[in-house]
């Protein structure tokens, strides 16, 4: 059934929703009743509509989210090079196991390696939350790919040296804390309401991705007895920032950015770019104040703040560094060979990428509560029997869609770098102890780490359960509202509220 366009302002289209506003001022009547108009618009659309209307944002999304698949590789990374035999002979050192010499890396040194990168990434997000308000996205961006580029570099000439490893693992950490925020933040503030949670959830998606490459490029040569069995994966880093640097230039610069910085010519040209309409956008940035990160915890800001914060949190609290990083390196410790330890993380790396997609039409059908609060609780089994199946169509990429639709819109940019911050000082510290918990020379717990992640995750279902609220459907007017209203996080879903 075609939807009904005819609105009390007599338009018949997105364009001219679009050309009526951007001839009207910025927070007047007219403005309110137009934003109105296009969200009954946007609600009114199937799916394949919304998509062959705003099939130019779609794609402008897709390509903003490429950026997060080297973070999908660096999650990885440091355990993968860990399983790579040819690594450890150059970077480690002789150890006995049954009176047979092999070669480990030290404990210190694994933790350094693996945790350095988040908690540099905590400098990045901190960095990117304020620089995306001051510069933009796309310049942002930029910035972000050039210090990727920097990072790899000194990793690449590291010659032996894990000092030297180490300190290019961590310049590239900051980028890796800006990806993580411009990505979702872009999808958040340009895709149409139909399909905000796809193309916000797509980060997941676009991460696995990463993973699942780096897992089968590894298993391709990581076995190999010599040494470009982890320079070559070292190098591969390189390839998407390099063609990043080459296209960003045409990736049109957030519309809603553009008009809190009251651009509005500029705004309009990335409209035309982007097919898109920000109508409800400008009714919610018509307060062109400056926001500071305390801005974030006044008022009822406050507690979404806290529960944005707390869901990027609840990935690496359940067992995440545990599962992805050191597959290859666990796998080989209970006896498989290295080719076989490859294989097996390429495969389980391959099941989170299908979780991942078919995640994309459960979280529209279902909505994000359930998602988030029992797949949380379903992660507490995942880390005895693996099923990564389970994490990654539930908690894993609804994450990116609650945190993304939850952030006041004048408070985004904020909200979504103090959420990064936790996650990457959560997946430092879990990867800074982890090696000390697990590794052979130190406390060699082995599988049984898994118990102590266990336990998080029960107290982390809690907390979602009472504090985490449904999102779907709803608008940045209605969210406001119903935070406004205090109305009890777990009746969102059922309590009625208009946009006017």
């Amino acid at each position: 059934m075609e939807p009904d366009t005819k609105t009390d302002v007599e338009l018949t289209s997105i364009e001219d929703i679009t050309q009526s506003h951007a001839k009207q001022g910025l927070g007047n009547d007219e403005d309110v009743r137009l934003a109105a108009a296009q969200m009954q618009y946007e609600r009114d659309l199937t799916i394949r509509q919304t998509i062959k209307i705003f099939w130019r944002s779609t794609l402008w999304i897709c390509y903003g989210q490429l950026m997060v698949f080297n973070y999908g590789i660096d999650g990885t990374m440091a355990g993968s090079l860990l399983g790579i035999p040819r690594f450890r002979q150059d970077y480690g050192h002789a150890y006995i196991v049954e009176g047979q010499p092999a070669y480990v890396i030290p404990a210190t040194w694994q933790s350094l390696y693996n945790g350095i990168a988040q908690l540099t990434a905590v400098l990045g997000a901190f960095m990117t939350g304020w620089m995306c308000d001051k510069i933009g996205r796309k310049y942002t961006n930029i910035l972000s790919q050039v210090i990727s580029v920097a990072g790899v570099a000194i990793q690449f000439w590291s010659s032996r040296s894990l000092g030297n490893l180490t300190l290019g693992k961590a310049i590239n950490g900051i980028s890796i804390g800006m990806w993580l925020i411009i990505a979702p933040l872009y999808a958040s503030e340009v895709a149409p309401l139909k399909l905000r949670g796809w193309l916000t959830a797509l980060t997941n998606v676009v991460l696995t991705c990463g993973s699942l490459f780096f897992s089968g490029f590894i298993y391709a040569i990581g076995s190999d007895n010599n040494k470009n069995a982890y320079l070559v994966p070292i190098a591969v880093q390189w390839a998407l920032p390099g063609v990043i640097l080459l296209t960003v230039l045409f990736w049109p610069e957030s519309p809603v950015w553009l008009v809190q910085k009251g651009k509005i010519d500029q705004a309009r040209t990335a409209l035309r770019q982007l097919h898109v309409t920000v109508d409800e956008e400008n009714r919610q940035v018509d307060d062109k104040a400056t926001t500071t990160y305390l801005d974030c915890f006044r008022g009822v800001d406050r507690q979404r703040t806290l529960i944005c914060m707390f869901l990027y949190s609840c990935q690496y609290l359940s067992g995440l560094t545990f599962v992805l990083g050191y597959q290859s390196y666990f796998y080989q410790l209970i006896g498989f060979t290295a080719k076989t330890a490859f294989l097996l993380t390429m495969l389980n790396t391959a099941v989170m990428v299908i979780a991942n997609s078919l995640s994309w039409f459960v979280v529209e059908h279902t909505g994000r509560r359930p998602l988030a609060v029992w797949g949380d609780l379903q992660g507490n089994s995942s880390l005895y029997v693996y099923l990564e199946l389970l994490f990654s169509m539930t908690i894993a990429p609804t994450m990116w869609s609650l945190v993304a639709e939850l952030a006041p819109y004048r408070l985004r940019s904020r909200v979504q770098g103090l959420s990064n911050i936790m996650l990457v000082l959560w997946q430092w510290v879990i990867g800074f102890i982890f090696p000390y918990m697990f590794n052979p020379d130190a406390g060699n717990l082995g599988g049984k780490v898994s118990f102590v992640f266990g336990g998080v995750t029960f107290l982390a279902f809690i907390v979602l359960f009472i504090w985490l609220p449904e999102t779907k459907g709803r608008t940045p007017t209605q969210l406001n509202r119903l935070y406004d209203m205090k109305v009890n996080p777990r009746h969102f879903a059922k309590t009625k509220v208009e946009d006017i």
